[in-house]
């Protein structure tokens, strides 16, 4: 794993994880950093991903 990054997300909700796939997209080396153990634990416990 890189130590080095040129972007670090913050939280990895819905508006997280879009800003890390759009830097890396662009080339970027991202580090997504969050409190849960798996990815879009809140996205996926409120709705089934229905708003």
């Amino acid at each position: 794993m890189a130590k080095h990054y040129d972007v670090a997300v913050i939280g990895a909700g819905a508006a997280g994880m879009m800003c890390a796939a759009v830097a890396a997209q662009r080339g970027r080396r991202v580090v997504l950093i969050d409190h849960a153990t798996r990815l879009a634990e809140k996205i996926r416990i409120s709705g089934g991903g229905r708003c």
